[in-house]
């Protein structure tokens, strides 16, 4: 095929995937939202209250437009129904307003409000909601193109196609599902849900558990009493203030943790930096660099290119693997094993209070010794040397390029082997 049959083709082809979108109703548009650059906004408002007895809970379905609902101290429920509708002049607009208002159906389990919108061929107009109900009272919104707020509610449910979303102070569970706007909530007394896309979103005082997707955008969470889950590609990820578990998938964007509970990071080009983690962690990452501050947990780490710089760990077991990268700690104890090729390790530990075990390949290790007491040591590497900068004697033998140094007694017990790599111990900061 010649290039200009390709790109009719292709357009063809998107026209067709556009027009069944149209004709679904998953995409709302008209040619007049392409030509009404020339129209003026005429604005028409309308009232409504609802009595009691009315079912359990509300139910908003709206398209272009606001949607703003407030529990307040009522036994009932009264809207305001404002119409934004865009025309050349203020008679075809009346027109217009007079045909559109909103349609309120009870239901068994909700009162539901909509509007007439389907009936117009022509749509360039929006269509805003501002409603009170009683406080508590549970609510679901379908929107699309539009800002949904929701304050003092019950149980709320929340679809936004292209709207923003602000949630606060609500006495239930929320899920929320949107994309390409911010989410923000704060004060949900019960388990969280969020999906969205190409947003930014940010919670806080969330007292049961939380579970987040997004993709292109920054996910920030703070204060969340339970469990945790974050399934981030292509997103900022911050977290602080979560005692309980958390889980972060997380791609080509840095994750900031501060005060955390336990936590596991799956990572693809995720920069890591976590303090004051008083659970275990677990970090699997590559092509990076992980950052870590007082821990009080157990450490592993599964890494391909990554760099590591660890200080104040005090775990009773450390695992660290890597390729490519330097690693440095300090200020850490319990049993540590190290695994490296093609870096650089250097350890500042600040008691062996468990066995210290490091093996390496193409990778000079650099040990600075905690304190005066001395325990079983041992170190070989291949086509370089091992030099022991302390008192006291090791016993070192040379053999066909390979170094060996023996020395000690008793327990714990420390081993560095390497090849390709200079071996030095030196005074540490206490001795």
């Amino acid at each position: 095929m010649k290039a200009k049959e390709i790109i009719l083709l292709i357009f063809i082809i998107a026209a067709g995937v556009f027009a069944y979108h149209v004709q679904s109703g998953k995409i709302d548009f008209t040619w007049d939202d392409v030509f009404a650059f020339d129209f003026n906004e005429f604005t028409y408002e309308e009232t409504q209250v609802i009595e009691p007895p009315f079912p359990e809970a509300l139910r908003v379905l709206n398209a272009h437009g606001k949607v703003d609902v407030q529990g307040t101290d009522t036994d009932r429920i009264r809207f305001t129904f404002v119409k934004r509708i865009r025309r050349q002049n203020e008679e075809k607009a009346r027109e217009i307003a007079d045909r559109l208002h909103p349609v309120v159906t009870r239901g068994e389990s909700a009162v539901t409000v909509a509007t007439n919108r389907k009936d117009f061929r022509r749509r360039n107009f929006n269509t805003d909601f501002r409603i009170t109900v009683p406080a508590g009272m549970p609510l679901e919104v379908t929107n699309s193109y539009g800002p949904v707020r929701a304050d003092r509610v019950g149980e709320t449910s929340i679809a936004n196609r292209h709207g923003e979303v602000t949630v606060t102070d609500i006495q239930g569970g929320l899920v929320v599902e949107n994309s390409y706007e911010d989410v923000e909530i704060s004060g949900i007394p019960s388990n969280c849900t969020v999906r969205s896309r190409h947003a930014d979103i940010k919670a806080r005082s969330v007292e049961g558990e939380m579970n987040i997707e997004n993709s292109y955008g920054l996910v920030d969470v703070r204060g969340v009493h339970q469990s945790v889950t974050v399934t981030g590609p292509h997103c900022e990820i911050i977290g602080e203030n979560l005692p309980g578990p958390a889980e972060i998938r997380n791609s080509y964007e840095k994750v900031t943790l501060r005060n955390v509970g336990p936590v596991r990071i799956d990572g693809h080009h995720s920069s890591i930096e976590a303090s004051e983690v008083s659970g275990d962690v677990e970090i699997i990452d590559a092509y990076a660099s992980v950052r870590l501050t007082a821990l009080g947990g157990d450490l592993r780490l599964d890494g391909k290119h990554v760099e590591v710089s660890g200080r104040d760990i005090r775990s009773e077991d450390i695992f660290i693997s890597s390729t490519y990268e330097d690693i440095e700690l300090a200020g850490f104890s319990g049993k540590t094993t190290i695994i490296l090729s093609h870096g650089n390790i250097t350890l500042t530990p600040r008691a062996i209070t468990g066995p210290l075990e490091v093996r390496a390949t193409y990778a000079p290790i650099t040990l600075f010794w905690p304190g005066d007491a001395r325990f079983p040591f041992e170190a070989q590497t291949r086509s370089s040397d091992i030099h022991w900068r302390l008192p006291g004697d090791l016993t070192i033998e040379r053999t066909n390029g390979l170094t060996t140094a023996k020395g000690f007694s008793g327990a714990p017990r420390i081993l560095l082997f390497t090849t390709y790599g200079d071996i030095r111990v030196e005074p540490g900061p206490n001795s």
